[in-house]
């Protein structure tokens, strides 16, 4: 399948929210991206009659809420892909809304004075209850556990945002407005954590991130203003989320640091974003004979590479995550529709590698500098040595080929290159040393 995907990249300084809400203007780079298929092996995690749905992944691990409609129960399970063993955790038969990082699964439990939040250990077996009622849809990452608080207010659509911090017990509340702050997402590390701020209708939704400067002490800002913003991730370094200013539910991401904000801007809606590592998820509408219909897609963030993940015609897949990372190894869960039931399914890969981009930017580097064709020559060989050995896996040949294009930029440094060329080639080849694992 061939998708063209446009790169808009909005230069924004320190009035970025400002901008963005004027209409700030962008920078489009047009490019053509060929969806190459991701290899990997898809499994159905659970199907049958109950409904499988909310499922969240971490490492080894994927947690979701199993329905049973037969007893009318609601309860949190989580699948091991390491020995392909499903467990049950302990509650009181109406819990949903999973959330796992590490060891810990977060969920909404129901009681009779409302919602509360729990957090589960696998390894100790043992719940810890979020203070206070009216708490759920909880996100963990690190330490760090972010709901949707309505203990404020008896209007439903006037949540706030608020954090429990597992080490030190503290609850802080993050957000103070009559808004609708909702579906928050911690980062990994729990160092940050994004949300829907939107009006009492659902509608107006703006992303806003909360960066912690210090323990318990966050600061935020807005991220976005204009269009519907909707499912904000984060993986600590780079926010993502859909916006359909462009006309259409597009891609968008940016740097919580500061910096351009850019867009994919793929044909037909993305939706259900998620984002691990330099990996991004998202499903996206794919042409099929009855019309429009979602599947699987992941993005590089490295490399600028797309690749499709599922292909299942007359299939909607939803409620998406990816987790990336862990040992080299990414699953992706999702749930689609077959026979009145929600059914889980995964796919496990290998976590592409950016190395072969790497060398070839780094052929592009050398050819840039305009050297005698001998030395030239020379250097490019080496690395082109280097991507014949990735390509069959033969990492120490690689990196023997990269120690030996070291050699030479040492060796031609203030003759045939100068000293700030020979700096800038021996860096870039040891950084892709270091990701090698050369030793």
């Amino acid at each position: 399948m061939l998708i063209a995907v446009a790169l808009v990249s909005i230069n924004a300084g320190p009035g970025l929210s400002a901008a963005r809400s004027q209409g700030a203007q962008s920078n489009v780079i047009p490019q053509t991206l060929t969806a190459t298929t991701l290899p990997g092996t898809t499994q159905a995690v659970q199907v049958g009659p109950d409904d499988e749905t909310n499922p969240h992944v971490d490492c080894n691990l994927v947690a979701y809420t199993q329905v049973d409609s037969v007893y009318a129960t609601s309860r949190i399970h989580y699948f091991d892909f390491a020995n392909n063993v499903d467990h049950l955790v302990p509650g009181n038969d109406i819990d949903l809304f999973p959330d796992i990082s590490g060891s810990h699964i977060a969920f909404t439990e129901v009681h009779q004075d409302g919602d509360h939040v729990a957090v589960y250990d696998t390894v100790s077996q043992s719940t810890t209850f979020v203070p206070g009622a009216r708490k759920s849809n909880p996100s963990i990452g690190g330490n760090l556990v972010a709901f949707e608080d309505r203990s404020f207010s008896a209007n439903l659509n006037e949540s706030e945002v608020g954090i429990y911090d597992l080490t030190t017990g503290a609850v802080t509340r993050l957000t103070n407005d009559s808004l609708f702050d909702k579906n928050p997402s911690v980062s990994p590390g729990g160092n940050a954590l994004v949300w829907e701020k939107c009006q009492t209708n659902g509608t107006g939704c703006d992303i806003y991130l909360a960066t912690q400067t210090s323990a318990g002490t966050f600061q935020t800002q807005l991220l976005t203003g204009a269009g519907e913003d909707r499912w904000p991730d984060t993986n600590g370094e780079v926010v993502v989320y859909t916006s359909d200013k462009s006309g259409e539910n597009d891609i968008y991401f940016q740097p919580i640091g500061g910096g351009a904000e850019t867009q994919l801007s793929i044909p037909g809606d993305q939706r259900e974003v998620s984002i691990s590592g330099d990996l991004i998820a998202f499903e996206s509408q794919v042409p099929v004979d009855t019309g429009m219909e979602y599947d699987v897609f992941v993005y590089d963030l490295r490399t600028a590479h797309l690749y499709q993940v599922t292909n299942t015609p007359h299939l909607d897949e939803e409620q998406l995550d990816i987790t990336s990372g862990c040992n080299g190894i990414g699953h992706i869960a999702w749930v689609v529709p077959a026979s009145g039931a929600f059914d889980l399914y995964a796919f496990t890969f290998q976590v592409p590698s950016a190395t072969p981009s790497q060398i070839n930017d780094l052929i592009a580097l050398v050819q840039s500098f305009n050297l005698p064709d001998g030395t030239e020559n020379s250097l490019i060989t080496k690395l082109q040595d280097a991507l014949a050995a990735i390509s069959i896996s033969d990492t120490a040949t690689a990196c023997d080929s990269l120690t030996a294009f070291i050699n030479e930029s040492q060796a031609q440094s203030d003759k045939k290159l100068t000293a700030d060329q020979a700096n800038q080639l021996i860096n870039s080849a040891n950084q892709i040393k270091e990701n090698l694992g050369c030793q």
